[in-house]
């Protein structure tokens, strides 16, 4: 009860206080209008505010205290800051540690030596962090309706992807967003691997040509971006980008303008939403750049309605036909190739990084494709790999595309952990607070995955079982409905590449760097590689 009283005793101590600032401010008002008389009013105005708000602080303070109690609540842990006020100290070893591709260690060894969860003010805002999975589990499962798409996660993508997509709209919205797309990824349209191996065999010619130019190293993490944002718009748009083949001029404008807005946007977002509420002449160019490039394509489809189909299935003409307007469609387009592209072509891009730095893995890969004795696997012989599955799973345990993940509380809710000394009793969480998750940090913790969590090991997952500990497409309600999409895509390509390079060789130094934009990849120089065709 120490702080309780504490609280207390100052909060009554002040109110004689504050009242005598306030009657000084009304009498000094009311008295003169002279400069002398001004400027003391303001200063006393001033004064009487600051005291009203330490009143009011300590009041919500002392209430809250008093809820959590009732409820068997204990609070979290805190940062240890030397700037207290808008948390300065913190904001720059981020901004500086995010500036070096480290930033996600960074936060690692705060929840390590902190708390698995406690809380950070950064530029007087303060955020929940945490790598608890029963925590992870409340925010997505048990108590998701305490819970919405906000601030620091929705802010980025705002602009570009609309209100109303599937990533930016809470309640009814969403589940409208979401009832709209789930049909289109069902298992036969995801287990058609005619367009991925389409726009595989294309980045299969890119890489052996680069390889035959003689080049030392090349990107390969570049190449799968522009492979995935291919094989994407040709899924939903029924007319693929071409970037690995030869890409129109419109394409390119695309290209450039949606990593520039993403990067941008959530570059803007880490120095708080009044930067996002300042002009930004070029960005917002940029946004609209992206949005006509898909808004054509919709408006095109729109206007063919019930033409003779060139295949059996289209993602948008599926839309089309739900009878949404042209603006709705183009947020929900731009949703799914931000997912469909970004993520998986960050994860293929880690997959390799971590394989040409493992031959011994990779000749165990070779020896399963040996096995399943297939050139052309289709989606059963995939899934059925268990050793390609477990170098997936391994790769986006060690390097998630969306290493951090936020919500923001819709109303007062408690968290299971992170309370007290021990970080074990509950917590009690006000309306209105963020809340960030590392999945970073999660799926390296050796509480969980052992001493070596930190190490390449697909091994691991032959008899490791987990449920809220890795959620790599996240989980609940809105687990991602693209998940086999992603899988499916990543699985040939892995599978495809083996098969026509024998040597892969990694021409990466130093740590694996990483890039944080709205998803994350590796930093430059991206996945620097050597490799030798086969035949």
């Amino acid at each position: 009860m120490n702080r309780i009283a504490l609280w207390t005793v100052a909060s009554f101590l002040l109110v004689p206080f504050t009242a005598h600032a306030c009657l000084q401010t009304w009498h000094i008002l009311a008295e003169t209008s002279s400069p002398t008389g001004k400027w003391r009013s303001r200063a006393t105005y001033i004064l009487s505010g600051l005291l009203l708000k330490v009143q009011y602080d300590l009041f919500v303070k002392l209430t809250l205290e008093l809820r959590a109690r009732r409820l068997g609540c204990l609070p979290a842990k805190l940062y240890p800051h030397k700037d207290p006020v808008l948390g300065l100290d913190y904001f720059f070893k981020a901004l500086h540690a995010a500036g070096a591709g480290q930033f996600f260690p960074f936060a690692r060894e705060n929840l390590k030596t902190i708390g698995h969860t406690h809380y950070a003010m950064a530029l007087g805002t303060w955020v929940l962090h945490t790598d608890e999975p029963e925590n992870i589990k409340s925010i997505l499962a048990t108590d998701f309706d305490s819970w919405e798409i906000a601030g620091p996660r929705l802010l980025p993508v705002l602009d570009v992807l609309g209100p109303k997509s599937i990533f930016t709209s809470n309640g009814e919205g969403w589940h409208q967003a979401r009832s709209m797309l789930r049909p289109s990824f069902v298992r036969d349209q995801v287990a058609d691997l005619a367009c991925f191996d389409r726009h595989i065999s294309h980045l299969l010619k890119k890489i052996r040509s680069s390889c035959q130019e003689g080049m030392v190293a090349f990107d390969l993490q570049k190449l799968f971006f522009l492979m995935t944002m291919d094989s994407s718009t040709d899924f939903l748009l029924g007319r693929s980008t071409d970037l690995l083949v030869k890409a129109s001029p419109e394409a390119e404008d695309f290209l450039r303008a949606f990593d520039y807005v993403l990067f941008q946007g959530a570059k803007m977002a880490r120095l708080g939403p009044i930067m996002m509420k300042l002009p930004h002449r070029k960005f917002d160019a940029e946004v609209q750049t992206v949005r006509s490039f898909v808004r054509k394509y919709v408006s095109k489809a729109m206007a063919e309605k019930g033409y003779q189909k060139e295949r059996s299935y289209l993602f948008l003409h599926e839309l089309v036909a739900s009878g949404a307007s042209v603006e709705y469609i183009t947020d929900q387009v731009l949703s799914i190739i931000l997912a469909g592209r970004d993520t998986t072509a960050a994860a293929l891009a880690a997959a390799f990084y971590f394989l040409s730095k493992s031959p011994d893995i990779v000749d165990k890969l070779r020896q399963e494709m040996l096995e399943m004795g297939e050139e052309n696997p289709d989606w059963e012989t995939l899934r059925g790999m268990k050793y390609l599955q477990n170098v997936i799973k391994e790769a986006l345990r060690l390097a998630p595309p969306v290493a951090t993940n936020s919500r923001t509380s819709c109303k007062e809710t408690t968290l299971p952990r992170g309370g007290g000394p021990d970080g074990k009793s509950p917590v009690l969480i006000p309306k209105g607070t963020s809340c960030r998750w590392s999945s970073y940090s999660a799926y390296r913790r050796a509480d969980i995955y052992g001493p070596d969590a930190d190490e390449f090991r697909p091994e691991r997952w032959e008899d490791l079982r987990v449920a809220w500990e890795y959620t790599p497409f996240s989980g609940g309600p809105r687990i991602c409905i693209g998940q086999q999409f992603a899988l499916t895509q990543m699985s040939l390509a892995i599978f495809r590449i083996l098969q026509n390079f024998d040597k892969i060789k990694s021409k990466n130094e130093g740590p694996m760097g990483m890039r944080a934009g709205v998803t994350v990849s590796l930093a430059d120089p991206g996945c620097l590689v050597s490799m030798t065709p086969i035949g």
